[in-house]
């Protein structure tokens, strides 16, 4: 979920729940192993928890519907950041196929190999000193990949947070700005944030949240806080990232209700699944013919079929939550009309960038 070895001990300082207390020391408990940061040498050790998915059968690499895509959400970080990203998601769920030494030209390149043709790069600070650095990375990266369609990000604690969004977006030429309040650390109705919703609404560029599995990050995000900057901001478009998971019916009301609203099922449609024995730190839906918990749309078949054209897919590659083949296979054999697939699959992300980038997509597929 794009989380950072940083982002961890943001979570976890200070938060080690009684479940947590009572397992120390590991003795018997499966999957429980004292952990303790390479830099935080001589630091009282923190307890991670390693979920291991639960596996059906082997991944298969053929599809029922090969057809190219658009991964509406990849996370490309410079090596300082990337490198950490891995280790991390490896821990909790360490079947996952990815190398802690991957390069963005690989990234690129197994992303083509799986048949996507543009894909989404997102970035965030997790201090403010980081912000301009990465969106310049995203703008450098912009160049060097013409399917790479960039977003920009800034900390809240930037003094000069509204320049930063108008180089990101004015000079660097991303699409718009993502944020990541649980690891960001911060309210999305905190009163700094209203300056930077104003300047997104005056220049027509929207603004991408994480949302959900607030289990795992400790941490709230309301769908009323999203629907009050829907309502204080008419002209923002909104992108609600993984659907408020698990309260995934929440998102529909608000994509019902505000036609700026759009969905992202990043890791919805993921095929994650987890043996009973685990501890579903993700919420999942525990699936007694599977004999696992497991991370499915659990919502109205009908209702995503209706708002498709508001909805699009991610991996979150390369800290998914499967591996790419299971995840890439699981939305082009999911059981929804041909219709619906087309959108979220492609035509949503491309409807979507074109409202702010204006033939991005060229028809002899230069870009």
């Amino acid at each position: 979920m794009g989380l950072l070895e940083e982002e961890v001990s943001l979570m976890n300082r200070g938060v080690v729940d009684e479940k947590r207390r009572k397992l120390r020391g590991g003795s018997g408990v499966q999957g429980r192993q004292p952990y303790v940061h390479a830099t935080e040498k001589g630091k009282t050790p923190r307890y991670k928890s390693r979920i291991t998915p639960f596996h059906a059968g082997p991944i298969q690499q053929e599809t029922g519907d090969e057809r190219e895509m658009i991964d509406a959400h990849i996370h490309i970080f410079p090596t300082y950041r990337s490198k950490k990203a891995v280790e991390w998601i490896k821990r909790y769920i360490p079947e996952i196929n990815v190398s802690e030494t991957l390069t963005e030209e690989e990234i690129i390149e197994t992303l083509a190999s799986h048949g996507i043709s543009h894909f989404f790069n997102y970035v965030y600070p997790l201090k403010p000193e980081e912000s301009r650095s990465l969106n310049r990375f995203n703008y450098e990266l912009s160049k060097k990949a013409n399917n790479a369609i960039c977003f920009g990000s800034v900390h809240p604690g930037n003094a000069d947070r509204v320049e930063i969004v108008k180089e990101a977006l004015l000079e660097f030429g991303l699409v718009g700005i993502k944020f990541h309040p649980f690891v960001q650390r911060f309210k999305v109705l905190d009163e700094r944030m209203e300056e930077i919703y104003n300047l997104l609404e005056k220049l027509n560029r929207p603004v991408i949240f994480h949302t959900g599995f607030e289990r795992f990050y400790k941490m709230r995000l309301a769908p009323e806080e999203i629907e009050t900057i829907a309502r204080r901001h008419p002209g923002l478009v909104i992108v609600v990232v993984h659907m408020f998971y698990p309260r995934i019916d929440r998102a529909f009301e608000l994509v019902k209700k505000y036609e700026n609203i759009y969905l992202d099922a990043t890791n919805i449609f993921s095929c994650y699944e987890e043996p009973p024995s685990g501890e579903n730190l993700f919420e999942a839906t525990f699936v007694p013919e599977k004999n696992a918990y497991r991370i499915y749309f659990h919502h109205s078949v009908e209702e995503l079929e209706n708002y498709s054209h508001r909805v699009m897919f991610g991996s979150d590659y390369p800290v998914a939550m499967n591996n790419l083949d299971k995840i890439y296979a699981c939305m082009r054999d999911s059981d929804i009309s041909a219709t619906a697939k087309e959108n979220i699959m492609e035509k949503t992300a491309k409807g979507f960038v074109n409202r702010f980038k204006p033939g991005f997509f060229q028809p002899d597929g230069t870009s």
